[in-house]
């Protein structure tokens, strides 16, 4: 991955940062999109590390980092799409979510990604057409099991139907498109055991762990510099938890 230029959307967040720290290791520049910056110094001071402020669910805000990326570097190779989250509002189900925030959830889970994809898309066509570029959506295995969150996991499951529909047009410019279920990811500093959130979570787990953010880093780079044969998959990862 030397030099290959990766934009990364949710860079900033528990997962993001060993994700970032990962690729930033195997000599990438990275383009962080985010509303945040990272506090961690080691990313941060990166010679090979980027952030630009960005509100991904506004395509406006997209299409201006799309021109900053353009001139800068004029191509990327890699394109990882995390930014997500659910609304609190949604922990008790259809009763209690606001209208307001389907909304939200529907524009953070799925139109980002999408918008994303689009609007970036002329920059992965750039550059050696017989090299294959990559994109990588992270969903969640809320798409695939009875976990609540009706809005997130709709929109999670919206990221498969927008892979399906996409990988034989991207597959023209040789661009594979996969995605990345997960399951409970507890933060590398969070501690699993007596807490009462993970002890409910791990009961249904058939190995009694729990993917952590550097196997999410593991699995990403494994996707893009790999196992490059496997495209318009949806490759799960929770331990077996979605069983």
């Amino acid at each position: 991955m030397k030099n290959s230029v990766v934009v990364i959307t949710g860079g900033n967040g528990g997962i993001g940062n060993i994700v970032v720290n990962k690729l930033l290791k195997e000599n990438s520049k990275v383009i962080v999109l985010d509303i945040n910056e990272t506090n961690n110094l080691e990313i941060k001071n990166h010679p090979n590390y980027e952030f630009l402020k960005t509100d991904v669910t506004d395509y406006k805000q997209i299409e201006k980092v799309h021109d900053i990326i353009k001139n800068k570097y004029q191509h990327i190779d890699y394109l990882i799409s995390m930014a997500g989250v659910n609304m609190k509002s949604e922990v008790g189900g259809l009763k209690s979510i606001t209208i307001e925030d389907i909304d939200k959830s529907i524009k953070l889970n799925l139109n980002s990604h999408i918008y994303l994809v689009k609007i970036m898309l002329d920059l992965l066509k750039i550059k050696n057409t017989d090299e294959m570029k990559s994109i990588i959506l992270i969903s969640s295995i809320n798409a695939i099991s009875t976990y609540g969150l009706p809005a997130y996991s709709a929109a999670k499951s919206g990221l498969y139907g927008f892979m399906h529909s996409v990988v034989n047009e991207l597959g023209e410019s040789n661009i594979r498109i996969n995605t990345i279920s997960l399951g409970t990811v507890p933060h590398m500093h969070q501690e699993v055991k007596g807490d009462e959130y993970f002890e409910n979570y791990i009961k249904d787990i058939p190995i009694k762990k729990f993917v952590r953010p550097t196997d999410v880093a593991d699995t990403i780079y494994a996707l893009l510099e790999i196992t490059k044969c496997i495209n318009g998959q949806n490759i799960i990862l929770d331990m077996g938890q979605s069983l």
